[in-house]
């Protein structure tokens, strides 16, 4: 089964209230199924979707038992991973989603999925110069998503030389390019170009200016 099953799997599972779930999520569930079906502006690419989960799968977890050993994405992980990089404009190519919230109890993994999806934007998403900030209101709270990319990137040599990225002090980057991913602590300034942005803990920020 590939990952784009999984995720669909899911969906049905939680539509048919065999996989106990909030509102919204179902929500979201029938969504994805509802549009699977359409005629519309959209489409579901499955490689696409495969390929960000592969990825993700190929970077170890960086905590407690399972520690370097390969992450397994659980069926709930492959729908939110799968959602956001498997839909595209049909004519243009571009992302159906460009933003995702993402609400999840602790010790879930939720800093660990962000942190490989970050990764993912940084080396294998096909952006020259990508920029890609872990935000936070506090440095210990930037680290949170951040952290677990650095740990993920020293602990496989062949991931950084294979895209050749440089794992310094505070932050990651692909010299070649300019690429990099690094953690930011409040307004970012004039000078950022995300090409992605992991806001941490959302809810504790005042107001909206490093969102923003």
């Amino acid at each position: 089964m590939t990952h784009a099953d999984k995720a669909k799997r899911y969906a049905q599972d939680v539509v048919a209230g065999e996989v106990p779930a909030c509102k919204w999520t179902v929500l979201a569930c029938q969504r994805f199924l509802d549009d699977l079906g359409r005629e519309w502006e959209y489409k579901f690419k499955p490689s696409l979707a495969n390929r960000a989960c592969k990825f993700i799968e190929n970077l170890p977890h960086v905590k407690g038992k399972w520690a370097k050993s390969n992450i397994t994405l659980e069926p709930w992980q492959c729908f939110i991973v799968c959602n956001i990089f498997g839909w595209i404009h049909k004519e243009t190519g571009m992302r159906r989603f460009r933003k995702a919230s993402l609400y999840v109890a602790r010790k879930n993994g939720k800093s660990l999925l962000a942190a490989a999806i970050g990764l993912f934007m940084l080396a294998a998403d096909g952006e020259p110069g990508a920029e890609i900030y872990s935000g936070a209101t506090t440095e210990k709270q930037s680290w949170e998503v951040f952290g677990p990319a650095h740990k993920m990137a020293l602990w496989t040599p062949e991931f950084t030389s294979f895209y050749g990225i440089e794992v310094n002090a505070s932050n990651l980057a692909i010299i070649i390019d300019g690429a990099k991913f690094e953690p930011i602590i409040g307004n970012p300034g004039d000078g950022a170009s995300p090409h992605c942005a992991i806001v941490d803990e959302y809810h504790e920020h005042k107001d909206t200016k490093q969102y923003d």
